[in-house]
């Protein structure tokens, strides 16, 4: 088991900006709503976690994850990935410590068996689990034995920036592949990579 899932949440009229070439404001929304809602529920449904922690300055998102038996923090300062999740891990830090698993919400092709899978690879403490983006520049997800581990650097080579952090604290580091978890959806390009993708799987292809 992984103590904590750690979920952080853009405000939904935020989230996926680059996407506005595509879709509406009020499209991008109701994506951004989805593709939470359905992150949390995988990860509910995985049985894997003891603790789900939602942090995000939207309101709605919080009392979305507190109807559905999540934990929920509310973001302050400045709106960055970074800022909410150092602020989650300092939470978790507080109300129990243990596993956290950092996973954002813009994975779509994340299925309830990928997070069942990812739990087998558990690193020893202290160690840390990375999940790169396809281009395995980012980190599309990151696993800690502890919350207060490593410093999240989210962003531009965080996947690099991530791994040479461990290296230095001397942490056991498993990088761990999976085209679900690897595949993100940020820009139009990933958007038709996902499409084809579901074309692919879907009933009708196969």
């Amino acid at each position: 088991m992984i103590n904590w899932a750690l979920i952080p949440v853009k405000s939904f009229d935020v989230g996926k900006s680059r996407l506005r070439k595509v879709f509406s404001l009020q499209e991008l929304i109701l994506l951004n709503i989805s593709l939470f809602q359905s992150t949390f529920l995988k990860v509910e449904d995985s049985g894997q976690f003891d603790h789900i922690l939602v942090v995000s300055r939207d309101k709605s998102a919080l009392a979305w994850a507190e109807a559905n038996r999540g934990e929920c923090l509310l973001e302050e300062g400045n709106e960055t990935l970074n800022s909410a999740l150092t602020q989650g891990l300092a939470w978790i830090g507080s109300h129990g410590a243990g596993s956290v698993l950092i996973l954002p919400t813009d994975l779509p092709l994340l299925t309830v068996s990928d997070l069942c899978t990812l739990e087998t690879y558990h690193p020893k403490d202290p160690g840390m689990l990375i999940v790169p983006d396809h281009a395995q520049l980012g980190t599309n997800a990151l696993l800690l034995t502890r919350p207060d581990l490593l410093t999240p650097q989210f962003g531009a080579n965080s996947f690099q920036l991530h791994c040479k952090q461990a290296e230095q604290l001397h942490l056991h580091q498993i990088i761990y592949l999976n085209r679900h978890l690897q595949q993100d959806i940020d820009t139009p390009e990933d958007l038709l990579i996902i499409q084809k993708s579901y074309l692919l799987n879907s009933p009708i292809a196969s």
